[in-house]
């Protein structure tokens, strides 16, 4: 079975730290982050795709900017050959808003080890 642990412990600190050479070292060319919402404009059930290291940036930048008191809990993750999968639990305040959410994340793994693309998907549990 596969292990990436070590993989998603550089990718966590890779996205706390905001530090787009960290992610570098993790995400794979071409990656996708498909979030959980979309926008207005273009509300298509696959989310709102971020493309590439720099439009990733531009979201953690805008979340640190209006969002407070972000927790994550339970943290789980099941590996499988390509394939990681997260689930959560994410509450905060988002301009002013109180969120809960489950979540689940399924990542993507190249064969050399690299992060491909992030499906992000949010329920909501409360708050």
């Amino acid at each position: 079975m596969a292990d990436y642990s070590e993989l998603m412990d550089r990718f966590r600190a890779a996205y706390i730290s905001g530090e787009p050479d960290k992610l570098r070292t993790v995400l794979a060319p071409g990656f996708e982050w498909h979030n959980h919402y979309f926008l207005p404009s273009d509300p298509r059930p696959t989310g709102r795709v971020l493309h590439g290291i720099d439009e990733m940036m531009i979201e953690l930048l805008w979340r640190k900017e209006n969002w407070s008191n972000v927790r994550f809990v339970g943290l789980r993750e099941q590996f499988a050959p390509g394939l990681v999968t997260q689930t959560f639990t994410i509450s905060g305040v988002d301009r002013g808003t109180p969120f809960e959410n489950a979540a689940v994340d399924l990542y993507a793994i190249t064969d050399d080890n690299l992060i491909a693309k992030k499906d992000t998907y949010w329920k909501y549990a409360g708050g």
